[in-house]
């Protein structure tokens, strides 16, 4: 009896305690009397219940239909039954019993009410730009080969980390200064050569990464929060996931995105997700986890067992050149474009320039592209049509029913374009003399790239808009980063075939302390910020500043606006584009 006693006891105990945490987290009240909605008090997300195993023990009890809700962050779940006769049956068998698959003994309240499925979501599902994932990247008999390539036994004094084992290939990284030691080491296994032709299959085989970093972790290990090194390391960093599944946060400011990597998978991080976005493991046994039943989505939660991740990076030399500055280490130390010199940069390596090499220009740019073209024709007749930065003004040419006026920053290309009777006038791309809402269409081909601040380029956006009517339309054609897609080689690069590319551009001093690489002609992009050279018949040459976007960066600054719709993204030879409506 006093046994009995004893169990009661415990049972209200647990019961009060669930009752007073329910109604503070969720504002649910538990009942006396049976209702057909149960809280299991003690088991959930956060203690690493698995939903397959409750329903294991609550099949054995009943035969009929249920629903499980698992809240994220809870220690809690609840279950939803068709009536009160059904959960009180499940009550009745299971409250105060030791469960064998649980390894613990199970406390249940009746509630009036249970939590929207909203409420135990696990958040944000977009990934952070420019990160992907690729499962079954390679096959169960290939990641067999992969984790017994590393002997974890052998001993090496440089292998053992605080939360794990790690192993270098090609040179070893340093985890105090965060930088590698100049020194090689150990070349990358020549048996992980099948994987660099995955990498080219898959369009990651940008770069021969020689640098390999492989970490051991058991359950319950991590890695914290990171951006790895930018000054160290080019853009794309790979990582190959082996043994067990787990979950890796992705954090920015005040967002924090839930990725899960299964076995087998490839990680793919480039541009905002290299660069900006932390990146780290949570030291725990199990993961909170989505997977697809029928047709929803449910939550539960995963164990963790050995896990072996193979991280790819290429090494560099040189400062960053990314747009990220507050996370740049290289950006420490020097000085970068900001709205105070940012001016000068554009005065003296766009506007100067353009005036200097304006008839040299004008020789060599005849051919209208294409898409240009279609989006043209597709304006209705009667329509007002500008043309920011229409350079010698060739989409000016006339077309019967369009009034096209176009403007440009170069006194140089303006006087071709009046020489050839064009409408145009003299105007900064950032302050259009035109009046707000007057405009049909607007364009702006290769323009927006030549100003150097992000805030720059998202206000020639915005005044493109400003002088947009309602339902107007414009397109906007940028340079590309990504002067490859698909495995053909942009116009850009066709130019100059088999030419390899010098990754160590070398920078030049403009002026001040401010610094940045002098592009390849025809070659890859390697920085965002480059000067390109401009060679003249007569032998001279001239640097004009730009600014290349990666796809992540072009997308953000579209969808980022406010007052449009976005019809239209797409990759057109070595150029980012969209096509922007203006909302009523």
């Amino acid at each position: 009896m006093e046994q009995n006693n004893s169990k009661l006891r415990k049972i209200n105990l647990k019961q009060r305690k669930a009752s007073e945490r329910l109604a503070r987290d969720l504002n649910i009240k538990s009942c006396d009397e049976p209702t057909k909605y149960l809280l299991l008090c003690n088991a959930g997300l956060v203690t690493g219940l698995k939903r397959e195993l409750l329903e294991l023990i609550i099949n054995k009890i009943i035969s009929v239909n249920y629903e499980i809700i698992m809240p994220r962050g809870k220690s809690y779940c609840f279950i939803k039954f068709s009536d009160e006769n059904i959960a009180g049956a499940v009550y009745e068998k299971l409250n105060g019993n030791f469960d064998e698959n649980l390894k613990i003994t199970l406390y249940f309240i009746y509630c009036e009410s249970i939590p929207r499925e909203s409420e135990s979501e696990l958040g944000d599902d977009r990934l952070p730009g420019g990160l992907q994932v690729l499962e079954n990247f390679i096959s169960r008999e290939e990641e067999n080969r992969l984790l017994e390539l590393v002997d974890w036994e052998e001993n090496n004094d440089n292998s053992e980390l605080k939360h794990r084992k790690v192993k270098h290939f090609g040179y070893e990284f340093c985890y105090k200064t965060n930088g590698i030691n100049p020194e090689p080491i150990e070349p990358i296994p020549g048996n992980l050569n099948f994987l660099y032709d995955l990498f080219e299959k898959y369009e990651w085989g940008k770069f021969k990464y020689d640098q390999l970093t492989v970490n051991r972790y058991l359950p319950g290990q991590g890695i914290p929060p990171h951006i790895d090194t930018h000054s160290v390391f080019e853009d794309t960093i790979l990582s190959l996931s082996c043994g067990s599944p787990c979950v890796m946060d992705f954090k920015r400011v005040n967002k924090k995105i839930q990725v899960n990597l299964p076995a087998r998978s490839l990680l793919i991080m480039s541009g905002e997700s290299r660069y900006a976005w932390t990146h780290g493991i949570c030291p725990r046994h199990h993961d909170i986890v989505q997977q697809k039943q029928s047709d929803k989505i449910l939550t539960t939660s995963a164990e963790r067992g050995t896990r072996i991740s193979f991280t790819f990076r290429k090494t560099r030399t040189g400062d960053c050149q990314c747009n990220y500055h507050e996370y740049c280490d290289s950006k420490k130390s020097k000085r970068q474009i900001d709205k105070s010199n940012a001016p000068l940069l554009e005065s003296s390596y766009v506007h100067q320039v353009y005036d200097e090499i304006s008839s040299h220009f004008d020789e060599t740019r005849h051919k209208q592209w294409p898409n240009v073209i279609k989006f043209i024709d597709s304006i209705d007749p009667g329509s007002i049509i500008l043309d920011v930065g229409c350079g010698n003004g060739k989409y000016l040419t006339t077309k019967n029913g369009l009034f096209k006026i176009g403007c440009d920053r170069s006194s140089g290309l303006l006087n071709i374009c009046i020489k050839k009777s064009y409408q145009v006038f003299k105007s900064d791309c950032l302050k259009l003399p035109v009046k707000s809402n007057s405009c049909d269409a607007a364009i702006s081909i290769a323009v927006i790239h030549h100003l150097s601040t992000a805030d720059r380029r998202r206000d020639a956006f915005i005044e493109l808009i400003r002088v947009l009517r309602p339902q107007g339309k414009c397109l906007i054609y940028v340079w590309a980063k990504e002067q490859r897609r698909n495995k053909q080689d942009s116009a850009y690069l066709k130019l100059n075939p088999g030419k390899v590319k010098d990754i160590s551009n070398k920078n030049i001093k403009l002026f001040e302390d401010l610094e940045l690489p002098v592009h390849e002609n025809r070659t890859d992009f390697c920085h965002n910020d480059v000067m390109v050279p401009w060679k003249t018949k007569d032998g001279g040459e001239f640097l004009r500043y730009y600014h290349v976007f990666d796809e992540s960066e072009f997308r953000s600054l579209c969808e980022s606006l406010e007052d449009i719709s976005v019809r239209d993204i797409y990759y057109d030879q070595g150029n980012w584009c969209c096509i922007l409506e203006k909302k009523s």
